[in-house]
This record gives C-alpha cells, sequence and structure tokens, in this order.
C-alpha cells in the first residue's frame, strides 16, 4: 500500500510538470512577439459618393386592362328569341346581325295596316274628285255652300288619316328593325345569357359584345401621382406578363378621389394587341422630388442608435487609412439601393460592403471602387 501511494504521487507530480510546461509554451511566444501597437488592416470596397440635387421615386400601380367599348346587348321589346347567330367568342363586325325575336305578329299587323293605307287612298281620291265638282258646281249657282264645306271637310280628314296610317306603319317598320340585334361596333362576344326560344321583355341582357381593336387600362393613383403622371412624369406600364407596352398614352384623369381607396381613376390608351381584357396593368410613376443627397448600395448602410442609419466612409489617419461612420437619413429605396442625406460630402469615399465587420477607427485596405455601386 506505501508503494501503491507513492507512485500515485509521482504521477501526479509528472502530471503537474507536463500543464506547467504546456501553458510557459503557449504564453512565452505572446510575450516574446513585438507589439506593433496596430489593428489588422481588413481588405474593404468603397464607392464615390456623388451628391445630387434629387432623385425620382418610382412608385408602382396596378389595374387591369378593359375594352374601349363594352355593350350588354338586348331587345327593345318584347317577345320571342327566334335565333341567335353568335355564341361566345365570336368576332363580329359593325353592323352584323346578331339576334332576332319572332315578328310573325308585327308582320301581320304591317299588312293589316297596308290594307288600311290603299283603302283610304281610294276614298281620299274619290274626295278629292268630289270636291274639285263641288267647287265648279258651287261657282255655277248650282251647288250650296255647306254642300262645299261637307266636300271640303271630307278631303281633310281622309287625308290626316292617311297621313296617320303613314306614321303607324313607319313606326311599326322600327319595331320590325328593332326586332334584330346588330353589332354597333366590331367586337367580340363576351358573354351569352339566353338561347333561342327563350321569351324575354324589353330590355333584358341577351349578349355582351366588347370591342377588341382598342383596350384601355384603368389604374388607381394617389391625386399627386396621378397629376404628375398627366402633367408629363416619366410612367411605365408593364402587362400581367411584365412585358413593357410601349406606345401608351394617358386618356383621361377622372377628377374624382374613392372613399376607401384615396385615388383618382387614371386611363391609358393601350395599343391595338398589348393586352386582353381584364389582364392586370402595372403603371411606374417617376416623380422627381428636388432634395440634396446621393445613391447608395443598400449594403452600405447599417443600423443606429434611435432609429438612425450610418454609413462608413475611408478617411486619413496617422497610420493609413481607416474608417469613420457618419448618420445618414434614408429618404427613398429603390431595390437594392437608397438615396440618402447627411454628413457625407461629394467625392467621400464610403463602403459599399461588409460593414458589420466594422467599428469606428478600424483600419482598412481600399481594394478597388466597385462599379456595379456607382449610381
Amino acid at each position: 500500500m506505501v508503494q501503491r501511494a507513492k507512485l500515485i504521487k509521482q504521477v501526479a507530480i509528472v502530471a503537474a510538470v507536463g500543464i506547467f510546461v504546456t501553458v510557459l509554451a503557449v504564453r512565452l511566444p505572446a510575450q516574446t512577439a513585438p507589439d506593433s501597437g496596430l489593428s489588422r488592416a481588413l481588405p474593404v470596397r468603397t464607392t464615390d459618393v456623388k451628391i445630387e440635387n434629387g432623385y425620382h421615386a418610382r412608385r408602382t400601380f396596378t389595374g387591369r386592362a378593359v375594352p374601349g367599348r363594352m355593350s350588354s346587348m338586348a331587345f327593345e321589346l318584347g317577345g320571342t328569341v327566334a335565333g341567335i347567330s353568335v355564341d361566345l367568342g365570336t368576332h363580329v363586325e359593325e353592323g352584323d346581325v346578331l339576334a332576332e325575336l319572332d315578328t310573325a305578329r308585327l308582320n301581320a299587323q304591317r299588312a293589316q295596316l297596308l290594307a288600311e293605307r290603299e283603302e283610304v287612298a281610294a276614298s281620299l281620291d274619290l274626295a278629292e274628285r268630289t270636291l274639285a265638282r263641288a267647287k265648279e258646281t258651287f261657282n255655277k249657282g248650282h251647288t250650296s255652300a255647306q254642300r262645299l264645306d261637307e266636300a271640303e271637310a271630307n278631303a281633310i280628314s281622309l287625308r290626316a288619316r292617311a297621313k296617320r296610317l303613314e306614321a303607324t306603319v313607319t313606326a311599326l317598320d322600327v319595331d320590325i328593325a328593332k326586332s334584330k340585334i346588330k353589332a354597333p361596333f366590331s367586337g367580340v362576344i363576351t358573354a351569352r345569357h339566353l338561347d333561342e326560344g327563350a321569351v324575354v321583355a324589353a330590355g333584358t341582357r341577351l349578349l355582351e359584345l366588347s370591342e377588341n381593336t382598342r383596350m384601355e387600362a384603368h389604374i388607381g393613383m394617389p391625386p399627386e401621382y396621378a397629376f404628375a403622371a398627366r402633367n408629363g412624369a416619366p410612367i411605365e406600364l408593364r402587362g400581367g406578363r411584365r412585358k413593357q407596352i410601349d406606345g401608351a398614352t394617358i386618356r383621361s384623369i377622372v377628377p374624382t378621389i374613392e372613399g376607401q381607396t384615396r385615388t383618382m381613376m387614371v386611363t391609358f390608351n393601350l395599343p391595338e394587341g398589348s393586352a386582353d381584357r381584364g389582364e392586370l396593368i402595372t403603371a411606374v410613376v417617376s416623380d422627381w422630388q428636388e432634395t440634396s443627397g446621393t445613391w447608395l448600395p443598400i449594403r452600405a448602410l447599417s443600423s443606429d442608435v434611435r432609429g438612425l442609419w450610418r454609413v462608413y466612409k475611408v478617411v486619413e489617419g496617422k497610420d493609413g487609412p481607416q474608417v469613420r461612420f457618419e448618420n445618414v437619413q434614408v429618404l427613398y429605396t429603390d431595390t437594392n439601393r437608397v438615396y440618402v442625406t447627411g454628413t457625407i460630402s461629394n467625392g467621400d469615399k464610403v463602403i459599399a460592403d461588409g460593414v458589420e465587420r466594422l467599428a469606428p477607427g478600424q483600419r482598412v485596405t481600399v481594394l478597388a471602387i466597385d462599379p456595379a455601386t456607382r449610381s
């Protein structure tokens, strides 16, 4: 047991000596290494500050493409639908007959009126001859004035009846013509609500016709952007497939602010074939904001206290280039860049990215000015 205790004591001494030697080996290089007093210079990329007078604030608004003209087609008269010559998607030309009512009753009434008109014409012819003879005999003193007056009254009555019948025939012809629906403009059938044989009242919707040669975009915008667009602010229109629409022009601005959206309706004339009905249309308005500032990469910013932002610019120190932070205010953000104003000046070199590694006074090595970071 005594020998075992001695053995354990010897092992403990050896272990303690090993630990001491290891610690000494680690600390000696640190004590013997020369201390330059300088932190390691980090490589950074910078962008040059270019102070500008303002920026275009790009705002995006979305609307839809609608036909320039769209009409719900219906008969002005009631009756039975005799035929519909179009279906959904049918392309029609102005004046084409789209549907018609059964006009058998109207045609019968017209035939009756034509017969009455012939009867009145014959009676009027007799009355005119009778009046002429009455005047002749009255001048010779063989007919009384009463007889002449009666002949004149009969002729006047028949003339009035003939005009009334003519007007009735004309009105009936109008009703017969209105028993057919004709396309008021060229377009495509976008709805069909009824089929042949349906009994309809006057004004019952039957078809919907949409113009396909002229499309419009209806887009709601806040008043300031609507007026900016009207006054010539740069504007881009893109279709539902993000394809840019060239040649679009502002048609009108409705001077009414919608209660819920607080926007004005701006309508655009779209080139033929540039959009389909109901397609989403995006308008990008560039409104000029006149305020001094500069464009910087968004990665050049880091958050500061009290909701501020800071950037790091490179300045010359006694030991070479080092960084110093400057506070900035973000005025506008556009994708991967921001327009800021603050204590930076024209020509300053601002670190473009990697600012999370930096601290005020950090020594740096400027690698190059990244052309992609320039505005």
